[in-house]
This record gives structure tokens, C-alpha cells and sequence, in this order.
């Protein structure tokens, strides 16, 4: 008997019971769009931070201040270390702006305007132009400050003057203080952030934050090593000088560490989405059992007709066959649809929105000093993943079928016809 007739027998046993086709199919599409999805998200924001992190260079040191304040004397002796190219100082405070009735947290960082490609890797400006280094407070802002997250218009354009509420340090004493700043560029999407985020920052000369902050000092440094390799011997003096007083962090140490981490939780993640393809395997065993016995006389005939018990096991192994294709294939199409709809509903699910009862303001919150001011990734399918899950799919359901298919096989064709 050819193959072709066997793989056709089977497709004919299948299509008569559809609906019980259809949900063994199921139970395994669920397993095969699991790992996908979850798999894709994992790697997607994985890949996302890493890029993100290695845009700041690979020859990059940053500096965050912790109990001492680091002066231009400080920036100069940082400079003249062996093996740094450029130290680039940097002010920051914490912020909060209104803007009609929305109210969002964001954090205000003071640099020179050509230092900014240092940290932010390009600059994608999707309006307005970058600051010029004067003592006016000019400046470029996150896109998540410049759009509301339910409509593509933005609230707040080049040439406007917006209000920020922060606390500036005088002396020994910190006071509230309110400033108006003119919005001269807006920045594109970054998505997931580094350790300055760019989605939710707005971004001021450097002098004009020495002015208004009232600060001679910096509160980060961001350095530029003259190789990769300098950056042990930079991170030694460094630790020399200031010892605990400073924290020092090397975003290629940060990029590897988390794509360690994010192996690790893509294999957590997948292995318990694998576990719904158990489910699904007990699932096609019980069925095919049910389905061997309500075939008994039907089996029964076909050995009165001449057929081996090879063409038997073959053909209730090619049913299980079959359920795994249709059912990968499928499970991968909803699993890739799935994996882009989860970025967009994540992050509604983790954007924050209260209202005041006072004022009933709209309030986005946003965590300054968090890796992530928000979600936002594309996710990765990974083709080996993809292929993966359909193999997976595949022995699942012809191993769930052996069993059922050796019993078939052996059935006594005189009794399997009397049977009723």
C-alpha cells in the first residue's frame, strides 16, 4: 500500500470527526502560540535595553554621584586619568510638569548640547532643532511628554513655553521652585530606556541648569574611555580616588548581565508554555484511544480487506501526525499575531492614570531613576524558537499516538468485527 493512500485514509478519519480534529488542533496551536508569544516578548525587550545600553558605547563609564559633589575640579582630575577621552558632567533633578489637565513626573537633565549624541547614541528629532549652550532655559523633551498615550497629536509643540515644578538646592537647604522653559525640539520613540531615560526627559544647557538649580556641582558623569580595554584600568582609578563616595557603572557590564538574565527567564517562560503541549499530548491520547475503540469494526474491516497491521500503525500514527502539523503551523501564525499585540496591551496595562479629586487631573507617573520609564519593545520572533515549537508540536502528538496505534494494530479482525 502506497503512502500517499495511507496519508490520505488518515485525512479522511480525521475530517469526520471535525470537531473532535478541531480541538485536538487547539490544544496543541495553545502550546505551540505560548511559547512564541512569550518567548518573542522576553527577547524582544531583552534586545531592546541591550541595543540601548551598547548605544552609549561599549568604551563607556558612568559616574553617579552618592555622598560627595563633583566639581569642575573633579571633572578635570576625571579628564586627565589615564585612558579617558572625554568626561562629560551632568546635572539632574527630578521634576513634575502640567500640562492642561495632565500631570507627569519626568526628570530634567543639564548637559551640553554637543554631548547629547554621547548619550543618546543618534539624535531622532521628530520636530524643532537642539538646543544652543546658553544660560536660557531652552530644551528638547521626551516623546512621552510631548504625546498623550491615546492619540498620535501632540500636546505640546516647538516655540511653547511649559512649566516644571522641581526642587532646586540652595546652600544647605533644598526649595521648591517652579520654571518656565521654551520646548525648541521634540525627540522620537527611544522605547525601553538606559540609565537616562530619554522618552520621559527633558534636556537643558548645561548652564541654564547651573542657573536655575543653583548648582556648581554635577550630580553624573558619563565617560568616555579611549578603548574598551581602558575601562578596567579607568574604573580602578576612579575607585582609588573616590572609593564608596561614588557609584561607578560600565554599560557593557549592565548589557551582558541582563542578557544573561534574559536567557535565563525566555527558557523559564518557555518551559512552562511547554507544559501546555503535555496537556495537549494527554489530551491526544485520551482521544486516540476513544477513537480506536469507536473504529474497532471499522478496523476490524480493513484487515478483513487485506490491510497489514504496518498499515494500520501507520495510518493512526499519521492522524497524530497530521493534529501536530496543522496544529504547529497554526499555533505559530496566532503565536507571531499574539507576540505584537502583547507590547501594546502591556503597556496599557502598566501605564499609570489617577485622578485628583480636587482638580480631577489626568496623572502619568513615571519612575526617573528606573531602568525603564516605560514598556515600549518590539518583540523577537526567534526562528529558532519558531522551529522549535513546531518539532515540539510535532513529537508531541505522534508520540501520544503510539500507543493507540500499536493497540489498533494488534486488534483480532474476527473479533473487532463482532464487536458492537
Amino acid at each position: 500500500m502506497r503512502l500517499y493512500d495511507i496519508f490520505l485514509l488518515a485525512f479522511r478519519a480525521l475530517w469526520t470527526h471535525k470537531i473532535r480534529t478541531a480541538l485536538l488542533i487547539l490544544s496543541v496551536t495553545v502550546g505551540v502560540a505560548a511559547i512564541i508569544a512569550l518567548t518573542s516578548q522576553t527577547e524582544g525587550i531583552g534586545r531592546n535595553i541591550i541595543s540601548i545600553f551598547k548605544s552609549l558605547g561599549p568604551d563607556t563609564v558612568i559616574v553617579n554621584v552618592m555622598s560627595k559633589r563633583l566639581t569642575d575640579l573633579d571633572i578635570s582630575i576625571i579628564a586627565s586619568l589615564d585612558g579617558v577621552r572625554k568626561a562629560i558632567p551632568i546635572i539632574r533633578e527630578v521634576a513634575a510638569i502640567t500640562l492642561g489637565d495632565t500631570q507627569l513626573n519626568t526628570v530634567v537633565y543639564g548637559i551640553a548640547s554637543y554631548e547629547l549624541n554621547e548619550i543618546l547614541g543618534d539624535i531622532k528629532l521628530i520636530d524643532g532643532t537642539i538646543y544652543q549652550d546658553t544660560a536660557v532655559p531652552l530644551a528638547i523633551i521626551g516623546s512621552q511628554i510631548a504625546f498623550q498615550n491615546t492619540t498620535s497629536q501632540p500636546i505640546v509643540l516647538p516655540g511653547q513655553a511649559i512649566m516644571v515644578y522641581t526642587r532646586g538646592s540652595f546652600g544647605a537647604q533644598a526649595q521648591s521652585i517652579s520654571l518656565v522653559i521654551v520646548v525648541a525640539g521634540i525627540l522620537d520613540r527611544y522605547g525601553a530606556a538606559n540609565l537616562i531615560s530619554p522618552d520621559t526627559s527633558i534636556f537643558i544647557p548645561l548652564q541654564a541648569a547651573q542657573q536655575i538649580f543653583n548648582k556648581m556641582w554635577y550630580d553624573m558623569v558619563v565617560i568616555k574611555t579611549n578603548n574598551v580595554s581602558s575601562i578596567d584600568i579607568v574604573e580602578e582609578s576612579l575607585r582609588s580616588i573616590y572609593g564608596g563616595a561614588v557609584n561607578i557603572i560600565s554599560p557593557t557590564q549592565i548589557a551582558q548581565t541582563m542578557q544573561n538574565m534574559i536567557t535565563q527567564t525566555s527558557l523559564l517562560l518557555g518551559g512552562i508554555a511547554a507544559i501546555s503541549l503535555i496537556a495537549a499530548a494527554l489530551g491526544i491520547f485520551n482521544m486516540m484511544l476513544v477513537t480506536v475503540t469507536e473504529r474497532t469494526r471499522e478496523i476490524g474491516t480493513m484487515k478483513a480487506l487485506g490491510f497489514k497491521n504496518k498499515h494500520i500503525l501507520a495510518q493512526i500514527i499519521i492522524e497524530g501526525l497530521l493534529i501536530g502539523v496543522f496544529g504547529g503551523i497554526v499555533g505559530i501564525v496566532l503565536g507571531i499575531a499574539t507576540s505584537y499585540m502583547l507590547p501594546g496591551l502591556i503597556a496599557r496595562g502598566t501605564a499609570i492614570s489617577t485622578a485628583t479629586p480636587a482638580r480631577s487631573q489626568q496623572v502619568r507617573t513615571f519612575n526617573p531613576m528606573t531602568l525603564t520609564a516605560s514598556i515600549s519593545y518590539e518583540p523577537y520572533i526567534n526562528p529558532v524558537i519558531v522551529f522549535i515549537s513546531l518539532v515540539l508540536a510535532i513529537l508531541v502528538s505522534v508520540i501520544s499516538s503510539l500507543y493507540p496505534a500499536w493497540r489498533a494494530a494488534k486488534m483480532d479482525p474476527v473479533k473487532a468485527l463482532r464487536y458492537e
